[in-house]
């Protein structure tokens, strides 16, 4: 376990004694000083870059010139007090070194999750994404380690705020990012790496059903943010599938995009894949939709995405035409990866701008009634049709051209 400052304590002498004094969020968070002496002041400054506790055994040995044999005795004492910097708030465990055994591992969209916690800390809507630990489970790398902390942090963290909504606050800090959620009332805090590779989640154990669904809702964000790194991004949406493709629908909340599939289904008996949220990347040449359990299914479907239609209410049905700019731009729109610094939106843009250019984008504006979903499912079945007759033409000029270039060939 390495360990590293907190932010936000000053190291002043006051006569002859010396003082780690909290200052900024540690006085609004009631942290009090600590007196130090010699040798806790020697350890405060090893501490200057993140250390392990056999580290600073080591170096304390040197420094006094302890034999081997008495070391044991030293590193007790530097355990002792490492862990009364940990209660006191003036070190934290460096991210990247879970505490207790891995309760789970889970594969979401190709997401490799490792989950360290209390017994039966995962919760249940990610049964269905639960790995089977069949063969050599340890030599799966994962790409998330998620330690769920079920205790408050040592202390808070603040760093430079990038977004603050009602629902979620995000800082950057010195190791990465932190969440806060106003609205999930038994979540603290969310600390994870830069890279998306660690989070810590910090939570009370949930004391009812809405509590319980907290810690669920809580991960998402940070699975998102690795799915964007992945190349994968989320479109706020409900989807189906018809003509052995998926569809997106998508509008703003309030929308009606769910009532909308549910004509699909009442009128052409087209299967829902989810109604929320989809996961949409890029596998060889072809777009593909991911099950995620964000999605209000338990159920994993993989397909070759074939379109996106933007609904817009209206009092009657009428699709309108937009320019390759126009469906970039409301794609993005309706994209939830996370766009929380420049480059980031870049990466949302730069998606948006492929499916646009390689996937048709509708724009519908509609009513609730039958007709809406016939008006829609006439365009795509033209448009279809029309794409099917230009792939036989292509396939047909390429076999005429065959024997004329193998004559020459052979000519030659």
């Amino acid at each position: 376990m390495r360990i590293r400052r907190q932010e936000g304590y000053l190291l002043q002498k006051i006569g002859k004694t010396v003082y780690l004094l909290p200052y900024g969020q540690k006085i609004a968070d009631q942290k009090r000083g600590m007196e130090l002496n010699e040798t806790a002041l020697r350890l405060w400054e090893m501490l200057e870059q993140p250390q392990t506790v056999e580290a600073l055994t080591d170096k304390m040995a040197a420094y006094y010139e302890i034999p081997k044999e008495e070391q044991g005795e030293l590193a007790k004492d530097i355990e002792a007090f490492v862990q009364e910097l940990l209660v006191f708030g003036a070190v934290r465990r460096e991210l990247g070194c879970p505490k207790g055994s891995c309760e789970g591992r889970l594969h979401i969209a190709g997401i490799k999750i490792e989950v360290y916690g209390e017994k039966g800390c995962i919760p249940k809507q990610f049964d269905a994404f639960r790995m089977t630990d069949g063969g050599n489970p340890e030599k799966a790398i994962p790409d998330l380690i998620l330690e769920l902390a079920e205790r408050l942090p040592g202390s808070r963290q603040n760093g430079t705020i990038l977004i603050r909504n009602r629902d979620l606050t995000v800082a950057i800090w010195e190791e990465g990012y932190v969440f806060r959620f106003d609205t999930l009332k038994n979540i603290y805090e969310i600390w994870m790496k830069e890279d998306g590779s660690y989070a810590r989640i910090y939570y009370r154990c949930p004391i009812n059903e809405e509590e319980q669904d907290s810690l669920f809702l809580a991960i998402r964000p940070v699975f998102l943010f690795l799915a964007q790194r992945k190349g994968m991004f989320a479109l706020h949406s409900a989807s189906l599938l018809y003509l052995e493709k998926a569809w997106l629908f998508s509008g703003p909340s309030g929308m009606g995009k769910s009532t909308h599939t549910a004509l699909w289904k009442k009128l052409f008996a087209t299967p829902f894949l989810n109604g929320d949220l989809n996961l949409i990347g890029k596998e060889g040449e072809k777009f593909v939709v991911y099950g995620i359990p964000w999605c209000g299914t338990s159920k994993i479907f993989t397909t070759e995405k074939k379109g996106i239609v933007l609904l817009e209410k209206a009092p009657s049905e009428e699709l309108v035409s937009l320019t390759e700019e126009q469906k970039t731009l409301r794609v993005m729109q309706r994209m939830i990866s996370p766009p929380w610094t420049a480059e980031l939106m870049v990466k949302n843009l730069k998606f948006a701008e492929a499916v646009a250019k390689e996937k048709p984008v509708y724009f519908l504006r509609c009513t609730k009634n039958d007709t809406a979903a016939e008006t829609i499912r006439r365009q795509i079945e033209e448009d279809e049709k029309r794409q099917k007759a230009g792939s036989d033409d292509c396939m047909k000029n390429m076999k005429k051209r065959i024997p004329k270039e193998q004559a020459q060939e052979d000519e030659s």
